[in-house]
């Protein structure tokens, strides 16, 4: 379910101003698309057990590391899903 919009009010310098879109022709989807990218680009912080079963994980992934072998990069991971899929593209 999503939210409703919400209309809010902020002030915006001059020099920023003028390299937006004025209201009417794209504004607001402006506005809220370059929050949404800072927002994705916040570093996502490193996995840190708090708990001593997450340790004993934590231990376990590390000792298995080289067992597994190198990280797949997000291509080869979807190759993999379609494979496992029987070649069904999502």
């Amino acid at each position: 379910m999503t939210k409703p919009s919400v209309t809010v009010s902020v002030k915006i310098p001059g020099r920023i101003l003028d390299h937006i879109p004025p209201p009417g022709q794209g504004r607001s989807g402006f506005i809220v698309r370059a929050i949404e990218e800072k927002l994705a680009r916040k570093a996502i912080a490193p996995w840190k057990p708090t708990t001593a079963r997450g340790r004993r994980l934590a231990m376990l992934l590390k000792k298995g590391k080289r067992e597994r072998g190198p990280d797949l990069t997000v291509e080869e991971l979807e190759a993999e899903i379609r494979e496992r899929r029987g070649g069904v593209q999502w």
